[in-house]
């Protein structure tokens, strides 16, 4: 009889503390929390960003692996296939890569990531005759009007930046006003001339001649925008008959204006490819249809040749913790312990890509954005930064107030009863130069009104070089840090409120 009230008053004391809130100490969360382990984070991570993964390149082999690898550890902790969707959310996928585009202006040649940029990401292949239009400025107003008598319609427009010193204008015009103003005339792309171009292309070749990847749902671009370098530039000027070096003084007059026979070939290798989200899917009881979604990035930059860009940092220490959450609350679960409200772990891949995967699922929501409580998104958090070599105990928050003061809140008290991080908010200020905010998978569920929280340990000398490997991650705080994501996820989950919007996210 004693040991039965023992029972029965250790049962009441669980779920006394089962259903406390984040002011409080809950052991039943400790306890589940305990569990996400720095072996355990050594062995899946030992296997993620192993060379057998190729670098997890989305839509390639490597990416597959990975995601096989993730839905097999789901299955393994007893999560169930949602929807009979397999675990996954497919998504289709346009590459092209970035040659095979020339501008011949006159009978002279122009290359791409040679003589001019082409930013457009996705585009149809074709080739344009048209002409190309000097308009100056590019300016239009009562008192200034660089469109007088000018007609830029189904034409290429080379724009030149800055405004007249000794017009007197009613507000800024900026390139990106220009722009929107040249859609509206009906032009087909702008040319603008960049001093910085050739340096660009020294320092960065690899980047701008890399494959460009976006969703297949995406609309292929219409309006063509080309950097120029200055030789090309220059070389346009002349062509027109104007003196570069007089310009680069005084700027164009109202008179200097031109028009110039112009061909566009595109010609990009294009390639149709999948990615997968991978869905774990752990329902809640008494608020189900409301729930907390965890992210991280599975996908990283793939090989090139021999050279494996193995992303053991990023994103192979989010992915890791996303697994080992996940086995804590199937855990929780097998004892009797259910949220009140559902957990979706849910690795992505194309974030290298442009943040695909996670917009095509805010575009493709499994679940209502509007019943979506949170999201916690992981990228990056098993090494140190410069500002943070000598303390191992710190980590990044963004965007944690940003949404809802209630979350910061939370999670402030969180790690204040648990895991006593240092918390750093540097890259949370809104003029943070390094706009961390907006790259990441949580971006697209801030930018659709659902509170967010970004955590990250900061950019090293590895990021996205093929040294970011295994033998440089510190184990135990990827665990502690997946432990915090926990707890902070145990909570909103659990909480008898759901967490509130700031007023102005109201609006």
């Amino acid at each position: 009889m004693d040991k039965m009230k023992s029972i029965a008053l250790s049962i009441l004391v669980v779920i006394v503390v089962f259903t406390s809130t984040a002011q409080d100490f809950d052991s039943l969360a400790n306890h589940y929390a305990r569990g996400i382990k720095r072996a355990d984070v050594k062995k899946h991570l030992s296997i993620i960003a192993s060379d057998e993964f190729e670098g997890r390149a989305t839509g390639r082999k490597g990416q597959k692996l990975a995601m096989e690898y993730l839905i097999k550890q789901f299955k393994s902790f007893g999560v169930n296939d949602h929807n009979n969707m397999n675990y996954r959310q497919e998504f289709d996928l346009v590459q092209q890569e970035n040659t095979g585009i020339s501008v011949v202006i006159e009978e002279d040649t122009f290359k791409v990531n040679e003589d001019f940029l082409f930013s457009l990401p996705i585009t149809e292949n074709q080739k344009l005759s048209t002409q190309l239009v000097f308009v100056g400025y590019g300016i239009e107003e009562e008192s200034y009007n660089d469109f007088k008598n000018i007609d830029v319609n189904n034409k290429m427009v080379l724009l030149w930046n800055g405004e007249p010193k000794k017009a007197e204008l009613s507000s800024e015009w900026t390139n990106k006003r220009k722009v929107e103003n040249l859609k509206n005339h009906g032009a087909l792309g702008v040319f603008l001339i960049d001093k910085k171009v050739e340096s660009l292309l020294e320092k960065y070749h690899h980047y701008f001649t890399k494959p460009k990847m976006t969703l297949a749902t995406d609309k292929t671009a219409q309006f063509f925008t080309m950097r120029l370098s200055k030789k090309m530039g220059e070389s346009i000027l002349k062509k027109g008959g104007l003196k570069a070096s007089k310009l680069w003084k005084k700027g164009p007059a109202k008179k200097d204006k031109f028009e110039l026979s112009l061909s566009l070939q595109i010609d990009r290798p294009t390639e149709k490819l999948q990615g997968e989200n991978v869905i774990a899917y752990i329902p809640g009881v008494e608020k189900k249809e409301e729930l907390i979604i965890l992210t991280a990035h599975y996908d990283h930059l793939g090989r090139e040749d021999s050279l494996i860009y193995n992303g053991a940092d990023d994103d192979g220490t989010g992915t890791t913790a996303l697994i080992e959450i996940a086995e804590a609350f199937m855990q929780a679960k097998k004892d009797g312990f259910q949220n009140k409200r559902s957990i979706l772990i849910m690795p992505v891949s194309g974030e290298e890509k442009g943040l695909l995967g996670s917009r095509y699922y805010t575009e493709n929501p499994v679940f209502p954005l509007e019943n979506t409580v949170a999201n916690l998104n992981i990228d990056m958090i098993g090494r140190y930064d410069e500002a943070h070599k000598n303390d191992s105990n710190y980590v990044y928050l963004i965007g944690s107030d940003k949404l809802s003061q209630d979350l910061h809140d939370l999670s402030e008290q969180v790690n204040k009863n648990y895991t006593h991080f240092n918390l750093d908010y540097t890259f949370n200020a809104d003029d943070d130069p390094n706009r961390f905010y907006y790259r990441s998978d949580h971006y697209n569920f801030a930018k659709n009104n659902v509170p967010v929280i970004f955590y990250f340990s900061g950019v090293h000398e590895d990021y996205h070089k093929a040294t970011d490997t295994i033998e440089k991650i510190d184990f135990e705080k990827t665990a502690k840090i997946g432990r915090l994501v926990f707890l902070t996820a145990w909570h909103l989950a659990n909480a008898e409120d759901r967490i509130q919007l700031n007023e102005q996210a109201q609006e």
